[in-house]
């Protein structure tokens, strides 16, 4: 039979915001549960399902932790945590990630420039599922003005995650254009192979886009 921790995290899985709101309306203290891999239950739902879902779980959790404010964008609780424990900008999440990866992947932009000021190491890499940068972060998602942020604090443009991959390749992957366009700029290496041999190029023609195309191709003359 399952647990009603399995059940709050099943109804966050599927995404039904009904369903987890009547949970916690039943056991409010399931809205600080956390799943089979530590991860808080407002994080799992950040990573996992739409707005409505951390809404709802957002209205009952009263304290964020780290990780949470900074995949939530909330800057406040954010500077408030860093200047009661100042280290807390180095510390991981249960499953790998330092603060400024989860800012970077969800493009808090805001967050990610407070904890760049707090002193966060802008070259630690994930000890988790993604073993990459904050820079692969933002990329990965998309997010080129986190990555413009992250490259001016001199993160490594073409520093390597899992599977080999560079930022570039991440971002030829995506078919994004525009930050493939600002790696480039910054000093990002077209020639670059991963761990499969393959070449930006190579993913940017199985992305399809043809702009991202023509500027790795041009890059790498």
């Amino acid at each position: 039979m399952a647990s009603t921790r399995d059940e709050l995290f099943s109804a966050i899985d599927a995404n039904d915001p009904e369903r987890v709101g009547a949970l916690i309306d039943r056991d409010p203290e399931l809205a600080s549960a956390r799943d089979d891999d530590g991860v808080s239950a407002l994080l799992h739902a950040r990573y996992r399902s739409g707005g409505e879902v951390v809404s709802v779980l957002r209205a009952h959790v009263r304290d964020l932790d780290v990780f949470e404010a900074a995949a939530l964008g909330e800057v406040d609780r954010l500077a408030a945590l860093l200047r009661a424990r100042p280290a807390a900008v180095g510390d991981r999440s249960a499953d790998g990630f330092m603060p400024l990866h989860l800012a970077a992947y969800f493009g808090k932009v805001d967050a990610v420039r407070a904890l760049l000021d707090a002193h966060a190491d802008v070259s630690a890499v994930g000890t988790g599922w993604m073993r990459g940068t904050a820079l692969h972060s933002a990329v990965s998602a998309g997010h080129r003005t986190v990555a413009g942020v992250l490259l001016d604090a001199d993160a490594d443009v073409n520093a390597r995650q899992s599977g080999g991959w560079t930022p570039l390749h991440g971002a030829a992957h995506n078919g994004d254009h525009g930050t493939t366009a600002l790696l480039l700029a910054r000093g990002a290496d077209p020639s670059a192979l991963d761990d499969s041999g393959r070449s930006a190029l190579d993913h940017a023609n199985a992305s399809g886009d043809t702009a991202t195309i023509d500027a790795i191709r041009a890059a790498a003359g």
